[in-house]
């Protein structure tokens, strides 16, 4: 041993580990993928959110279309009938009772009202808008008649969805980490290289005159640790069970979302054709119950009462069209083709 100065520099080089740092790696980029696919799930939480919204400023407008027709309808009535009651035709109790009609419709326009503009704030909310902004929507025609039956569905939800996928990616990694603990328990070798120069002041007869250099192999071999490894190993076997527990939970919850959403859409799309024939026959009752009463045949409670149920098959109407429309937007959300 000398004393020297002098400078250089040392290169080490990993050649092996038998695969825990290609194990680690892999675990990685699934991290990455993982992520990735958060981030897909994200934006069809977003992309639902405004279809909802915009299904419900509709809904909301539709209520208000239904609702001034019925104040318009009873204002007519009421002003027949009060006509009628002035000339001593009729009595003041069916002026009475088409007023309270009237009033009903009349508060039914106030609440739709209400909820056009509760819908706007919705639909503001689900865009990340900070102010309220009353758009102009355009109706959206009918995506026509859902599928015969989930089983297709639930095949495509399996293979789209992005959160069944982070999971599997979460799986993907974790195996792949549990890999890289066992593989603690195997040597690694390394390559080291060194090399230098000697001032020319500092340079010692005993060393080569340009300098030095020297190359070498370790091998790092494990052999007593206090069973750390196998602990590590035995952590990440059982992280990766529970991830895979947790992907088989999923899967049966993505399963069941699929199962109820296709038979809400279903239920939804046969509704419209019921609504659509409640419609026709309420209002040829409200011509019946019309006819009766100019004939004195019927009371006035008998025509209060078909405007009450052409007022409610309309309603009723509305909603089936737009809970159809937004329950078909839930099921395509839930087999991961939203767009």
């Amino acid at each position: 041993l000398f004393n020297r100065f002098g400078s250089g520099l040392q290169i080490t080089q990993l050649v092996t580990d038998f695969g825990r740092t290609k194990n680690l790696v892999a675990q990685s980029q699934y991290q990455a993928q993982a992520a990735a696919q958060n981030t897909q799930a994200t934006i069809y939480d977003v992309v639902l959110g405004v279809n909802r919204g915009y299904f419900g400023v509709l809904m909301a407008q539709a209520y208000v279309t239904v609702a001034n027709e019925t104040v318009r309808a009873r204002q007519t009535l009421t002003d027949q009938i009060t006509a009628l009651a002035n000339a001593n035709l009729k009595s003041q109790l069916d002026v009475n009772f088409a007023a309270v009609n009237l009033s009903e419709a009349k508060l039914l326009l106030i609440r739709s009202q209400d909820a056009v503009e509760q819908a706007y704030a919705d639909l503001a909310r689900s865009l990340g808008q900070e102010q309220v902004v009353h758009y102009n929507l355009a109706s959206v025609a009918s995506p026509g008649a859902p599928p015969a039956g989930a089983e297709p569905l639930i095949a495509d939800a399996i293979q789209n969805r992005p959160e069944l996928r982070n999971v599997q990616l979460q799986l993907q990694g974790a195996q792949s980490f549990e890999q890289a603990e066992a593989d603690l328990s195997h040597p690694s070798v390394s390559f080291i290289a060194v090399g230098g120069g000697l001032p020319y002041l500092a340079q010692d007869p005993r060393v080569a005159p340009y300098g030095y250099e020297g190359a070498a192999l370790n091998v790092d071999i494990p052999i007593f640790n206090g069973h750390l490894f196998s602990a590590r190993r035995q952590a990440a076997h059982y992280e990766t069970q529970a991830t895979g527990e947790r992907l088989r939970n999923l899967r049966q919850q993505v399963e069941r979302d699929v199962r109820a959403a296709w038979i809400s859409t279903s239920t939804a799309y046969q509704r419209i054709p019921v609504t659509e024939e409640f419609i026709k026959q309420a209002q040829l009752a409200l011509v019946l119950a019309q006819g009766r009463y100019n004939l004195g045949l019927a009371s006035i409670v008998e025509i209060t009462q078909a405007q009450l149920n052409l007022t409610q098959a309309q309603i009723e109407n509305v909603s089936a069209t737009y809970d159809y429309q937004s329950a078909y937007a839930q099921l395509q959300y839930t087999i991961g083709a939203l767009r």
